[in-house]
This record gives structure tokens, sequence and C-alpha cells, in this order.
């Protein structure tokens, strides 16, 4: 009798157990499409602001950014902007565009276009994050921390004036492997003094004009500080970036593209570029 009983209650409980379970799958499934629905609705309502607030700076000639500044159209013919809707407010949040440092004066992508450009320019891309910057004496968490540089490790490049290497130990050695491919800019400073960099990124690259160039950043590695001092890279145009918190200007920050090839004369154009983007913006005050 017991047996028949316990066999009774092991059939019911296999039941339940598999009827329970049926019953939680269908549950998520449910529960899935509901949330799959409501962020589709979200995404579509998204997108439907975002198309309504692109629409209404379209035809706008100074567009508001985030912080109650503005960005004016006219100063920056060439320049594209996108924009995104934050707290109800619609505005302004990126802005893309190129330059070309002629070695005596800045140009604009948009100025020359159409053009061959001669291939002794310096070229800049830049993609910037759109804000009204305000007073800070919060230092760098970024980048170097100091002001100057020991002079044993400090080399001063002859051939790209403004610029030099702030190395971790005397060359040649394996401990400057980071050190080697950021190009410091001696004069002009972030606004506590520390120095902005231009990190040569693309010297680490294993394409084929990098590594055939003799100048790569293994290469660079071997270099004594003489070598150093009058490296030049000639053609070789390997990639390089200005970081966020390496470029600023009155209404926002920025990361810069540019390369090797166009390091002679990038201290003064990136100083040239901060300027020209700042004349954009209008602060209210």
């Amino acid at each position: 009798m017991r047996k028949l009983f316990r066999k009774g209650v092991s059939r019911w409980c296999k039941a339940i157990l598999k009827y329970g379970l049926v019953l939680a799958l269908c549950y998520w499934v449910v529960d899935f499409y509901i949330e799959w629905e409501r962020m589709a609705e979200a995404r579509a309502h998204r997108y439907q602001e975002s198309k309504k607030c692109s629409q209404k700076l379209a035809g706008m000639e100074r567009v508001p950014i985030l912080g109650g500044g503005l960005l004016d159209r006219t100063k920056i013919p060439g320049f594209h902007f996108g924009s995104s809707t934050r707290d109800g407010l619609c505005i302004a949040d990126v802005l893309e565009g190129s330059f070309w440092w002629t070695g005596t004066e800045l140009r604009t992508e948009y100025q020359e276009s159409g053009k061959e450009p001669p291939s002794s320019w310096g070229h800049f891309n830049v993609a910037a994050r759109l804000y009204t910057r305000k007073p800070s004496t919060e230092p760098y968490n970024m980048g170097y921390q100091v002001v100057d540089w020991p002079e044993e490790l400090t080399v001063i490049l002859k051939n790209y004036p403004g610029l030099e290497l702030w190395l971790d130990a005397p060359p040649p050695s394996i401990k400057n492997e980071f050190s080697i491919k950021n190009f410091v800019i001696r004069d002009w400073r972030r606004r506590d003094g520390t120095p902005r960099v231009i990190a040569c990124n693309g010297l680490g690259s294993p394409a084929k004009e990098v590594l055939a160039s003799g100048l790569s950043r293994k290469d660079l590695l071997g270099f004594n500080k003489s070598q150093l001092e009058s490296l030049d890279f000639g053609d070789l145009d390997a990639y390089c970036t200005v970081g966020l918190h390496d470029f600023d200007f009155a209404g926002g920050d920025a990361r810069v593209g540019t390369g090797t090839g166009s390091l002679l004369g990038a201290p003064i154009a990136l100083q040239l570029i901060s300027e020209y983007l700042s004349r954009s913006i209008i602060t209210g005050k």
C-alpha cells in the first residue's frame, strides 16, 4: 500500500514539476516579448525625437549646446554636427570637421574642397564633444601629471620645433616603450601647466610601410639620444591622435586625428584649431 502511495506521489510530483517548468517557460516568453515590445517602442520614440531635433536645429544658425552655450554655425562652414535630446532640450552634442596646415596658415578642408593639396601640408581631423566649459581648478587625471621633466630624459626634436620626447630612461632602453611614441607639445600647455601630448600609436603598427621605414617603435627604442634629436619621419605617415584630455576649446573638447607626416607645425596648428573652434561658441558671458 505504501509503495503504491509513494508511486502516486512521485507521479504527481513529476507532473507538477513538468507542467510547472512549462508554465515558467511560457511566463518567461511572454515577459520577454512584452519587454522587447516596450524597448522597441522606446527606440521608435527616441528615433522620432531625434529626427525632430535634427530637423529643428538644421534650420538654425545658432544652435544650443549642453550647458547653455550656443554654436554659431556661420563661423564653421563645412562642419557637421550631431544632435540629441537631453532632459527635453534639443541640443547639438558633437561636431566633426577637418583642417589643413599649410606651414603658414590654417585652412578648413571645406575651403580646399575639390583641390589637390600639396603633400607637404599637414592634415587634422577633429571629432569634438560640445558643451559649455566651466572654470575648474581640478587636476587632470590623465596624461602627464607634472610640469617639468629631467633634462637628461628630455629629447628636443630638431626637425619638429615645439615637440619633445619625455623618456622614462636614458636611451636606448626598453623602458621607453610607451614614452618613445608620445610627442610632448612644449609651449601649449593645459590650464594647470601640464603638457599636451600627440600620441603616435601608429609607430607600433605591423603595417608594411611602418616596418620598412626603420622608424617603427621597435626601431626607435634602439636609438641613442643624438639619433632621436635628429629624428625625421620623412614620407612616413603613421597615425597619431590627440586625446580628449589634451585638446579643449571654449565649447568642449575633442579627439584630433593626424599622422607623423603632419608633426611639423602641429603645435601651432593645434592651437589655431582650438582658437578657430572657440570663435564659434557663444557663452553669453
